[in-house]
């Protein structure tokens, strides 16, 4: 079960991310994904609900949060959380209008085939890096926030085709078509976007 923060742990923790510890970041982001997605399943309804997965949104927002949380400065957990609720909102409608526009399969990014989609704490499991490194017996939830929170601190083409790969369940020759890549170059990126994962999960086992 998740090991959640207190206000002051929550503030200490801010202040290192504005900084630019990812570290600190993550452990933020696992602290509040039960909330955020809750935020998020609240704003879904009708058809959106079965077309959109709350953690498939937090995917992006995660990146998000990661890439720009050094330019901002927060008075408190409250604000902060706020600001994470408000990058969430703004991936949700980014996805929203993708799926309206059609400009781009969006659904098949998110979603994936039907049937092939690898849970979260298979990922997990995958990618053990040792006893300390939670296992799959994790709860999905929990697994959920501690996946999304370390390909947030991948690179964008390592997070692309570990999610593709070992997510979406796509073939190797699938994911190189689709991002313009060889076959081997694809291998070496789920090399490294594992080993990341792995370290990633490893720093954070104990919050898990």
């Amino acid at each position: 079960m998740i090991q959640l923060m207190d206000e002051k742990q929550r503030a200490a923790q801010i202040e290192l991310a504005t900084k630019g510890d990812q570290g600190a970041l993550q452990r933020l982001v696992v602290d509040y994904h039960a909330p955020l997605r809750a935020f998020l399943a609240g704003q879904l309804d009708g058809v959106w609900r079965r077309r959109i997965d709350p953690d498939d949104v937090l995917q992006d927002a995660y990146v998000a949060a990661f890439r720009t949380v050094s330019t901002c400065r927060f008075d408190g957990p409250p604000q902060f959380y706020k600001w994470m609720e408000a990058i969430a909102h703004n991936a949700l409608k980014n996805i929203q209008r993708g799926l309206k526009s059609r400009k781009r399969d969006i659904a098949r990014e998110i979603h994936g085939a039907p049937g092939s989609r690898t849970s979260y704490p298979d990922l997990v499991g995958r990618v053990a890096a040792s006893d300390s490194t939670p296992s799959r017996h994790v709860a999905r939830d929990e697994a959920a926030a501690a996946v999304l929170s370390s390909l947030a601190r991948l690179s964008d083409d390592q997070r692309h085709v570990v999610r593709m790969r070992f997510l979406e369940g796509r073939s190797v020759t699938e994911v190189a078509t689709e991002l313009g890549k060889t076959d081997a170059a694809v291998h070496a990126l789920c090399r490294r976007g594992l080993a990341g994962l792995r370290k990633s999960l490893d720093s954070i086992s104990r919050y898990l």
